[in-house]
């Protein structure tokens, strides 16, 4: 079926070649010239999780926060230089999504210059600095652009690409592919669609797939141990991902029935989760449902309004003006309504209780700048040079503060490589370790021989996890840590003082610190809360008394 083939489109061999060029040749020059570090510590955490060091005893694919079969992928990809296969994967999937979004670019008639433009104003930051939700969105995106080109053209080719794109971007992150999806639900030409019996097919192979792909996801977490990680996930999520906290410690009254102190509550909400009394499912359930809801709607909409103020910051403001900007420029009601319903997603996650989540925008905004200049300049080049002013000023913007960004973390990494050695688990509690400095985006294999990680953290009860391991060999946290020798711990001021309570309330005894080592960014304590000579007499005292 065929939707026409206006003129002044660039031929698609051409284009795909230019695209494969420039696309792959602005990621590698990006990689050259400065030390990619990942943006959160979630892509690193899943990397050592697929290839077995760090916080994870052996390799899996199972990732948690990405599909099984993305596991696979990454596990099976050949080390090339000596590099993890995750990191080629998530490089590899961004250079798909930049080459694709030029290349949809050019085919629609933006022109080089547009497409240069745009590439390096989406894609300079998720190479810099990856993140799977932002590769995930982006691919995502570069999916609606080749719905948006087989709307135009009817080329089998552009929606099997399209497909393919999208089926990644949910093997990466479902929930981003969802709200990218979301918001291109309002920018395709739905009555062209509606009508072609290729597209009706299609999106019953690409839903037949992701069916088959979440069957596998849910087969390979279905043993006895998983569903026991589940349960925990699900419990500890309010406390530490949407402020239960302050909701529970209003209510001292069910604190104290159920066993908890105010302190025990804290260490939950900052991932404490060693202790298996604290981590109960079911106690958990039971004090959050029985702490009731107070002021909820004046905090949620002081969040919600915070969370839409962060369109300000650094990593949306330039793709936010661009995108404001575009939207005006191209007079579309529904290009207009796409960015107002990105203002209102933000305000959605903020009353939810994520207002810093800008990975989550950043392809949401990423989307309307494409989909506003792949658009026929043809009888408007008023309306071309305006998007190239627009692209080029935010693009200089952007890139003079991504410069300083990445000069500032290239510094931090020559600080933290190969300063981490740990043949025996050190606990880390949360990001006092500063993980993406440690472990970069390049980092090699060899590098990390000596790096074993018991993790304070989401995974600390995954089965793969350091923590399980060490507990099955006797050789746990607690255990440690009520041991004379104790155990080498990387924590914050305030978690050591949230320990030291634990340790008063639960053992009697103060936390004792002792520095092994010290770097200019952590410092490697030794923790015991273990009776010294003189408590143990005096306790004896005590008995016999």
């Amino acid at each position: 079926m065929q939707f026409g083939n206006p003129e002044g489109r660039s031929p698609r061999l051409p284009a795909l070649l230019a695209s494969i060029v420039l696309a792959g040749g602005f990621v590698a020059l990006l990689c050259t010239f400065f030390t990619p570090r990942w943006e959160t510590n979630d892509d690193l955490a899943m990397s050592m999780v697929a290839h077995g060091y760090g916080i994870a005893a052996y390799g899996s694919p199972r990732l948690v926060f990405s599909n099984v079969l993305w596991g696979g992928i990454v596990r099976s990809l050949p080390s090339i230089g000596d590099l993890f296969g995750y990191s080629l994967g998530m490089l590899l999937a961004l250079t798909l999504a930049a080459v694709a979004s030029m290349y949809y670019l050019l085919r629609a008639g933006a022109g080089y210059v547009v497409s240069l433009l745009v590439l390096v104003l989406l894609f300079a930051r998720p190479v810099l600095f990856p993140q799977f939700t932002i590769t995930a969105g982006l691919l995502a995106a570069s999916a609606v652009l080749a719905a948006l080109a087989f709307a135009r053209e009817g080329s089998l080719i552009d929606l099997i690409a399209a497909c393919c794109l999208g089926f990644l971007a949910f093997l990466i992150r479902v929930p981003e592919l969802l709200l990218v999806f979301g918001i291109g639900m309002l920018l395709l030409p739905w009555p062209k669609l509606v009508r072609s019996r290729t597209a009706w097919w299609a999106a019953l192979g690409f839903v037949l797939c992701i069916a088959a792909a979440t069957a596998i996801d849910i087969a390979a977490y279905s043993g006895p141990e998983w569903q026991a990680f589940w349960q925990r996930n699900l419990a500890r999520a309010p406390f530490t991902d949407f402020g239960a906290v302050k909701r529970v410690l209003q209510h001292p009254e069910v604190m104290q029935r159920l066993g908890f102190s105010e302190n025990d509550i804290r260490l939950v909400g900052n991932f404490f989760f060693a202790d298996p009394k604290l981590m109960d499912p079911n106690s958990l359930r039971t004090l959050l449902g029985e702490s009731p809801v107070e002021l909820v709607t004046a905090v949620s909409f002081a969040t919600g309004y915070g969370s839409v103020l962060a369109i300000f910051g650094p990593r949306l403001l330039m793709l936010a003006f661009a995108s404001l900007a575009l939207v005006i420029l191209s007079v579309r009601p529904n290009r207009i309504a796409a960015w107002i319903m990105c203002l209102l997603i933000m305000f959605a996650l903020g009353v939810a209780g994520r207002p810093d989540t800008a990975r989550v925008y950043i392809p949401l905004f990423s989307l309307l700048i494409l989909t506003s200049c792949a658009a026929r300049y043809a009888g408007a080049r008023w309306r071309h040079a305006a998007t190239i002013c627009i692209l080029l000023v935010a693009g200089l913007l952007n890139t003079r503060q991504l410069r300083v960004e990445a000069a500032e973390s290239d510094k931090m990494v020559e600080l933290s490589v190969g300063k981490f050695v740990s043949p025996q688990s050190t606990v880390v509690w949360g990001a006092s370790l500063p993980y993406q400095f440690v472990f970069p985006v390049l980092i090699r294999k060899s590098d990390v021989r000596e790096a074993r990680i018991y993790g304070l953290g989401v995974l600390t009860s995954a089965p793969f996890a350091v923590p399980v391991a060490d507990e099955r060999s006797g050789n746990g946290m607690l255990v440690r840590l009520r041991s004379e020798a104790g155990i080498p711990l990387i924590a914050s001021e305030g978690e050591q003082a949230l320990l030291n309570t634990y340790c008063v309330e639960h053992y009697g005894v103060p936390l004792r610190l002792t520095p092994i080592s010290k770097t200019e960014l952590w410092t490697v304590m030794n923790a015991s809360c273990a009776p010294t000579a003189k408590q143990g007499e005096l306790r004896s005292g005590g008995d016999h008394g």
